[in-house]
């Protein structure tokens, strides 16, 4: 026999003990009662667990006269005539959940058919499924898979609908009457919209003789070295902020950023907006303009997927300077704080200081300036300007302070010939001085060295002149450690003076080298030893490169071996590990780039047909080689590159919208609007040309190469030609 709660009987009266309770409330107050203490079960049921259970006896079917439903089994309870009777408690929809919201494709169903325990377990092969829409519509509703039971529990799949929208779903015992079970699902499998807001680029006035729109890209291009606040909108309510994902591919190849992220902007115009801060200087781009396709991804909470896009213009082009005062044939250098200062040519040529940011701070009409300027050491908020200038043939070093007033004149009058060369900058102290002072030094043709002493203790000593015979070619360069000072001459020698306690002295046991050519470049290398260029066109006047001895002028190591008909070398610089980076001077535009190991018979690396290039290359930071062509696509246009340091391959190249150059560019870190240096792994490359403009380009060097020996022409931002300076103000 097989007994079952009595309360738990389908059609029992709600009776215990002989009493009857009216309403189920009582009953079940009543059922709170333990039997065995509280009261005596009655005849037909026994005490179990503290509860009668009713006697329950499953009896031949066919006592129940016409049979019962399948669903059913015929049962006596106590003295009652047998009778059909529910065999299963319930049928349990266990998945998906009511209320539920699923996405698209399959859905697993679960159902399960709970027996009682008191019957003889007996279970349908299958169930019936049904789907129907909440709205009534027509759409496909999918369809369901039944499999077979085990142990009364079902399992189907739902292949759900194209369409969205709010559904039942019933599992139902497979014969009309059975036990059932519904829940209502809402079926999601849109992704969330989403669209992408990318502000053009705020123009900025072109005035001051600035141009600070490219004119070769759209107006709407962000600079490289700017950064963009783009935003992110969306009407779906339901977007998962954490699946939030933005990727910004690089140009064409370039590296791409994936580690930005969006954050909740107000005020919003929609259900939802996000932006994120795009900073251009990170995605890779081998290229001067190009563009950067920006992909949005984000996730509604069932896992659906939207995706928007868009684009964003670049170019390197930060501003372009014309002062309108003739040609610039000289380096610009660089001040603590990024302002640039260079002079232009012309008997009304003048000097200009200008901002980073591209603003003027003041110009200053000094004439011809033909050798390239020089800072001094950053003090108190301000630094002097070394500058030779010339007028009707007759040439001057100027020191100007910060604000472009005049300190002093050397020689304040009298003849004397031009200052075509570099100016450099050292440290010098006479006898009757304290201390050493800044001291910088020029050369003046036919006329020999002229210091400049701004800070001496005494008027007498602030311009000090020695009277050398001799004449340098223009953009020649002057180098100078510690007491020494080293200066070419057209004449194809190095000469080299002395700061003694008394004024300058020719350097006692040094004989001057002879190459026989035009020497112009130099620089110092290591502790002992000088690397020039040498080359001029002519019969006998051809280029090379070579070192000597800075205590003797003992000649060292010369490439070529004969420097018979090769083309002018004007200028080189020296990178890490003591490589020369060059090109040559040719007026066709055919001549080579090269990198030469020191010392070497030939070269690691040649570029055929790179340009023409009387002056000096800049190494930056990352490995970077960057050059200013005096030919170009054009006759009037130039070509500035930008190189692989290590394998001379091309990463990028302008060939319009920029003058020749005949000087040597620069470079500089990035600076914010107080012109400190900023963190960020972006600089500033600026290349004089002889259109009379200064361009200045974005570039993906911090500055200067530190680590290499003599990275420019003149060693430093500063222009200093002095190894003991800082290359650049970046920390």
């Amino acid at each position: 026999m097989r007994r079952l709660p009595w309360w738990a009987v389908t059609g029992s009266m709600l009776m215990l003990a002989g009493c009857f309770f009216p309403d189920e409330d009582a009953f079940h107050a009543e059922r709170e009662r333990t039997c065995g203490t509280s009261f005596v079960c009655p005849e037909g049921s026994s005490c179990k667990s503290g509860s009668c259970e009713l006697d329950f006896l499953e009896v031949d079917p066919a006592s129940c006269g016409t049979g019962c439903a399948p669903y059913q089994v015929c049962a006596r309870l106590l003295a009652e005539p047998p009778e059909c009777v529910d065999r299963y408690s319930e049928l349990k929809l266990e998945s998906p959940s009511n209320g539920g919201m699923v996405d698209g494709g399959t859905l697993a169903v679960r159902a399960r058919l709970v027996s009682r325990p008191e019957v003889t377990a007996e279970y349908p092969e299958r169930l019936d499924y049904r789907v129907v829409r909440s709205d009534g519509g027509t759409a496909a509703v999918g369809t369901v898979e039944a499999t077979g039971a085990e142990s009364g529990s079902y399992s189907a799949e739902w292949t759900l609908p194209a369409q969205d929208g709010v559904f039942e779903l019933t599992a139902a015992y497979p014969k009309e009457g059975g036990p059932s079970a519904a829940v209502w699902v809402t079926l999601d499998n849109t992704p969330p919209a989403l669209t992408v807001v990318i502000p053009p680029a705020a123009p900025r006035q072109d005035a001051d003789g600035f141009t600070h729109t490219d004119p070769g890209a759209a107006s709407s291009s962000w600079r490289r070295d700017q950064t963009v606040r783009m935003e992110v909108k969306s009407d779906s309510a339901d977007v998962d902020p954490s699946s939030l994902s933005v990727v910004v591919r690089g140009f064409t190849g370039g590296a791409d950023v994936t580690d930005l992220s969006l954050a909740p902007a107000t005020p919003c115009d929609t259900v939802s907006c996000w932006s994120v801060d795009v900073p251009l200087w990170r995605p890779g781009l081998p290229a001067f303009r190009g563009g950067f396709s920006v992909e949005v991804t984000a996730k509604d909470h069932l896992g659906n997927q939207g995706q928007a896009s868009g684009y964003i213009p670049v170019t390197r082009w930060k501003w372009a300077f014309e002062g309108g005062a003739g040609p610039i044939r000289s380096t610009p250098a660089i001040g603590q704080q990024g302002t640039i200062y260079f002079g232009t040519t012309t008997n009304n040529g003048k000097v200009f200081a200008l901002g980073p940011e591209g603003t003027m701070k003041w110009e200053r009409q000094l004439g011809d300036v033909l050798g390239s300027p020089a800072v001094g050491a950053y003090s108190s908020g301000a630094e002097m300007l070394y500058v030779g200038a010339n007028k009707a043939g007759i040439g001057a070093l100027y020191t100007l302070d910060s604000e472009g007033n005049e300190v002093s004149k050397c020689p304040s009058s009298g003849p004397g010939g031009e200052i075509v060369a570099s100016i450099a900058i050292t440290h010098t102290q006479l006898d009757s001085e304290s201390g050493p002072v800044e001291t910088a030094i020029a050369f003046r043709n036919a006329d020999g060295l002229v210091s400049s002493r701004p800070t001496a203790e005494s008027s007498t000593a602030q311009c000090i002149r020695d009277p050398a015979s001799g004449y340098s070619s223009e953009g020649s360069s002057v180098i100078a450690r510690g007491a020494n000072v080293y200066y070419s001459r057209t004449t194809g020698d190095v000469r080299s003076y002395q700061f003694m306690g008394a004024g300058w002295v020719s350097k006692p046991g040094y004989l001057a080298p002879d190459v026989n050519n035009t020497i112009t470049g130099m620089a110092f290398l290591g502790e002992d030893r000088i690397v020039g260029a040498a080359g001029q066109t002519g019969a006998g006047k051809d280029g090379s490169v070579f070192s000597f001895l800075e205590a003797d002028g003992a000649i060292l190591w010369e490439y070529p071996r004969s420097s018979m008909n090769y083309p002018p070398i004007r200028n080189m610089s020296v990178g890490e590990g003591n490589v020369l980076f060059f090109g040559h001077e040719d007026s066709s535009g055919t001549a080579e780039l090269m990198a030469l190991d020191h010392g070497a018979d030939a070269p690691r690396v040649t570029v055929p047909n790179a340009g023409s290039f009387t002056g000096a290359p800049v190494l930056g930071t990352g490995g970077t080689l960057y050059t200013a062509s005096f030919t170009g696509a054009s006759a009037s246009i130039g070509e500035v590159s930008a190189w692989n340091a290590a394998d001379l391959s091309n990463l990028w190249r302008l060939s319009d919208n920029v003058g020749r150059a005949e000087a040597s560019p620069t470079l500089d870190c990035a600076r914010d609007s107080t012109g400190y240096a900023r963190p960020d792994a972006v600089g500033v490359l600026y290349v004089p040309s002889v259109d009379g403009k200064l361009y200045s380009f974005i570039v993906d060097s911090r500055g200067l190469d530190a680590s290499a020996p003599w990275p420019k022409y003149q060693h430093d931002a500063r222009n200093t030609g002095n190894p003991a300076t800082p290359v650049s103000s970046c920390p």
